[in-house]
Protein backbone atom coordinates (compact mmCIF):
# COMPACT_ATOMS: atom_id res chain seq x y z
CA UNK A 1 0.00 0.00 0.00
CA UNK A 2 1.01 3.63 -0.41
CA UNK A 3 0.91 5.65 2.81
CA UNK A 4 2.60 8.50 4.63
CA UNK A 5 5.94 7.68 6.20
CA UNK A 6 6.03 7.27 9.98
CA UNK A 7 8.81 7.76 12.50
CA UNK A 8 9.35 4.19 13.74
CA UNK A 9 13.03 3.32 14.05
CA UNK A 10 12.60 0.19 11.90
CA UNK A 11 11.02 2.28 9.20
CA UNK A 12 13.78 4.89 9.38
CA UNK A 13 16.36 2.15 8.71
CA UNK A 14 14.43 1.06 5.60
CA UNK A 15 14.16 4.68 4.52
CA UNK A 16 17.94 5.17 4.95
CA UNK A 17 18.55 2.03 2.84
CA UNK A 18 16.44 3.36 -0.02
CA UNK A 19 17.90 6.89 0.15
CA UNK A 20 21.43 5.43 0.07
CA UNK A 21 20.53 3.57 -3.11
CA UNK A 22 19.11 6.72 -4.73
CA UNK A 23 21.78 9.11 -3.42
CA UNK A 24 24.93 7.03 -2.68
CA UNK A 25 27.15 10.14 -2.41
CA UNK A 26 25.52 11.20 0.91
CA UNK A 27 26.65 9.76 4.24
CA UNK A 28 24.40 7.81 6.61
CA UNK A 29 24.36 10.78 8.99
CA UNK A 30 23.30 13.14 6.19
CA UNK A 31 20.49 10.75 5.24
CA UNK A 32 19.36 10.47 8.87
CA UNK A 33 19.36 14.25 9.27
CA UNK A 34 17.38 14.71 6.05
CA UNK A 35 14.92 12.02 7.15
CA UNK A 36 14.46 13.76 10.48
CA UNK A 37 13.47 16.91 8.62
CA UNK A 38 11.31 15.32 5.92
CA UNK A 39 9.33 13.07 8.28
CA UNK A 40 8.51 16.07 10.44
CA UNK A 41 7.82 18.33 7.45
CA UNK A 42 10.59 20.73 8.47
CA UNK A 43 12.10 22.89 5.68
CA UNK A 44 15.86 22.50 5.24
CA UNK A 45 16.54 23.89 1.79
CA UNK A 46 16.47 27.58 1.00
CA UNK A 47 12.82 28.56 0.64
CA UNK A 48 10.48 25.57 0.69
CA UNK A 49 7.48 25.77 3.01
CA UNK A 50 7.07 22.15 4.03
CA UNK A 51 7.63 18.48 3.17
CA UNK A 52 5.62 15.29 2.78
CA UNK A 53 6.85 11.73 2.27
CA UNK A 54 4.88 8.73 1.03
CA UNK A 55 6.19 5.16 1.06
CA UNK A 56 5.36 1.80 -0.47
CA UNK A 57 4.64 -0.70 2.29
CA UNK A 58 5.06 -4.33 1.27
CA UNK A 59 2.79 -7.09 2.64
CA UNK A 60 5.57 -8.05 5.14
CA UNK A 61 5.55 -4.39 6.36
CA UNK A 62 9.00 -3.61 4.92
CA UNK A 63 9.31 -0.64 2.59
CA UNK A 64 9.80 -0.79 -1.16
CA UNK A 65 9.91 2.82 -2.29
CA UNK A 66 9.28 6.46 -1.45
CA UNK A 67 8.50 9.86 -2.83
CA UNK A 68 9.67 13.03 -1.09
CA UNK A 69 7.78 16.20 -1.91
CA UNK A 70 8.30 19.79 -0.93
CA UNK A 71 6.08 22.81 -1.29
CA UNK A 72 7.54 26.04 -2.66
CA UNK A 73 5.89 29.45 -2.83
CA UNK A 74 7.01 29.67 -6.47
CA UNK A 75 9.57 28.36 -8.94
CA UNK A 76 10.88 30.25 -11.98
CA UNK A 77 9.92 27.56 -14.51
CA UNK A 78 6.37 26.94 -13.26
CA UNK A 79 3.37 29.13 -14.11
CA UNK A 80 1.28 28.68 -10.95
CA UNK A 81 1.86 29.33 -7.24
CA UNK A 82 2.43 27.50 -4.93
CA UNK A 83 4.09 24.47 -6.50
CA UNK A 84 4.75 20.95 -5.26
CA UNK A 85 8.17 19.55 -6.09
CA UNK A 86 9.32 15.95 -6.25
CA UNK A 87 12.67 16.04 -4.45
CA UNK A 88 13.18 12.28 -4.52
CA UNK A 89 11.38 9.31 -6.08
CA UNK A 90 12.59 5.75 -5.61
CA UNK A 91 11.19 2.23 -6.13
CA UNK A 92 13.10 -0.97 -5.29
CA UNK A 93 14.18 -2.88 -8.41
CA UNK A 94 11.88 -5.86 -7.72
CA UNK A 95 8.84 -3.53 -7.64
CA UNK A 96 9.70 -1.44 -10.70
CA UNK A 97 7.47 -1.55 -13.80
CA UNK A 98 4.48 -2.66 -11.73
CA UNK A 99 2.80 0.73 -11.29
CA UNK A 100 4.20 1.55 -7.85
CA UNK A 101 6.09 4.61 -9.06
CA UNK A 102 2.89 5.89 -10.65
CA UNK A 103 1.01 5.32 -7.37
CA UNK A 104 3.64 7.26 -5.43
CA UNK A 105 3.34 10.20 -7.83
CA UNK A 106 -0.46 9.94 -7.62
CA UNK A 107 -0.23 10.20 -3.82
CA UNK A 108 2.02 13.23 -4.25
CA UNK A 109 -0.48 14.82 -6.62
CA UNK A 110 -3.24 14.31 -4.04
CA UNK A 111 -1.14 16.05 -1.40
CA UNK A 112 -0.28 18.84 -3.86
CA UNK A 113 -3.97 19.43 -4.57
CA UNK A 114 -4.64 19.70 -0.84
CA UNK A 115 -1.92 22.37 -0.67
CA UNK A 116 -3.64 24.39 -3.39
CA UNK A 117 -1.17 23.50 -6.16
CA UNK A 118 -2.09 23.41 -9.82
CA UNK A 119 1.29 22.00 -10.90
CA UNK A 120 3.89 19.55 -9.72
CA UNK A 121 7.54 19.83 -10.76
CA UNK A 122 10.63 17.65 -10.59
CA UNK A 123 14.19 17.30 -11.78
CA UNK A 124 16.31 14.38 -12.96
CA UNK A 125 20.04 14.05 -13.46
CA UNK A 126 20.90 14.21 -17.17
CA UNK A 127 22.42 10.73 -17.19
CA UNK A 128 19.40 9.08 -15.50
CA UNK A 129 17.54 8.08 -18.64
CA UNK A 130 15.25 5.63 -16.81
CA UNK A 131 13.91 8.33 -14.54
CA UNK A 132 13.48 10.70 -17.48
CA UNK A 133 11.40 8.05 -19.25
CA UNK A 134 9.35 7.48 -16.08
CA UNK A 135 8.57 11.20 -15.84
CA UNK A 136 7.56 11.40 -19.49
CA UNK A 137 5.35 8.30 -19.18
CA UNK A 138 3.41 10.05 -16.40
CA UNK A 139 2.77 13.13 -18.51
CA UNK A 140 5.50 15.42 -17.21
CA UNK A 141 6.84 17.79 -19.83
CA UNK A 142 10.42 18.93 -20.02
CA UNK A 143 10.72 22.54 -18.96
CA UNK A 144 14.44 23.09 -19.46
CA UNK A 145 17.90 21.58 -18.98
CA UNK A 146 21.06 22.59 -17.21
CA UNK A 147 24.45 20.91 -17.58
CA UNK A 148 23.50 18.47 -14.83
CA UNK A 149 19.70 18.20 -14.67
CA UNK A 150 16.51 18.03 -16.69
CA UNK A 151 13.57 19.94 -15.16
CA UNK A 152 9.97 18.82 -15.56
CA UNK A 153 6.53 20.08 -14.68
CA UNK A 154 2.99 18.82 -15.02
CA UNK A 155 -0.42 20.35 -14.49
CA UNK A 156 -2.46 18.42 -11.95
CA UNK A 157 -5.75 17.33 -13.41
CA UNK A 158 -8.94 17.14 -11.40
CA UNK A 159 -11.05 14.63 -13.27
CA UNK A 160 -13.79 12.39 -11.94
CA UNK A 161 -11.84 9.18 -12.34
CA UNK A 162 -8.84 10.75 -10.60
CA UNK A 163 -10.89 11.79 -7.57
CA UNK A 164 -12.66 8.43 -7.38
CA UNK A 165 -9.43 6.42 -7.39
CA UNK A 166 -7.94 8.34 -4.48
CA UNK A 167 -8.94 7.82 -0.87
CA UNK A 168 -8.33 11.25 0.65
CA UNK A 169 -9.12 10.17 4.19
CA UNK A 170 -6.65 7.32 4.62
CA UNK A 171 -4.00 8.19 2.01
CA UNK A 172 -3.79 4.51 1.13
CA UNK A 173 -3.83 2.48 -2.04
CA UNK A 174 -4.31 -1.24 -2.26
CA UNK A 175 -1.32 -2.75 -4.02
CA UNK A 176 -3.16 -5.87 -5.16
Amino acid sequence: MIRRVNEEEREKEEYVRMRKTLWPHASDSEHRQDIEHTTKGIPFYKNEWKWQVFVIERPNRSLGGFIELSLYPELPFVDSKPVAYIEGWYVDVDLQRQGFGRKLVHAGKGWALEQGCLEIASDVECDNVGSQEAHMSLGFRESHRSNEEVYYNKYIEKRGHYDQSWNHQTWEYSVE
